[in-house]
């Protein structure tokens, strides 16, 4: 495996272990020994979305799996999936999904009844 395939390999698992946290660029580029500004630009290049963009895209799949899969309220599940407010993760969600938490899993109900 390359050094950069391994980097990224390293990246990937750190955010997937660390998705209930806050995650910045600079700490997961200094996770893996790396500029942040390299590290952003290495991903970008690699994956075509910006580092922050892809922490925040998995952030709220975690989110659409607990909103579909689980009976938590929606302030858990944005607290759950590394949101510090409420208010950002409804904003992101709706921005992603075009759609709130509270209608996805509304919708998702009436599917799965059907």
């Amino acid at each position: 495996m390359s050094r950069e395939n391994e980097i990224f390999k390293n990246v990937f698992i750190y955010i997937e272990e660390n998705l209930p946290e806050k995650l910045t660029v600079e700490e997961i580029a200094r996770h893996v020994y790396l500029s942040p500004t390299y590290l952003q630009s290495v991903f970008k290049e690699n994956f075509g979305v910006p580092l922050a963009e892809y922490v925040r895209k998995q952030k709220l799949k975690r989110a659409l799996d607990l909103l579909y899969n689980t009976e938590k309220k929606i302030s858990d599940i944005a607290y759950d999936s590394g949101f510090e407010h409420e208010s950002s993760f409804i904003r992101s969600f709706k921005r992603e999904f075009g759609m709130t938490p509270g209608e996805a899993r509304r919708k998702n109900g009436e599917e799965k009844r059907r």
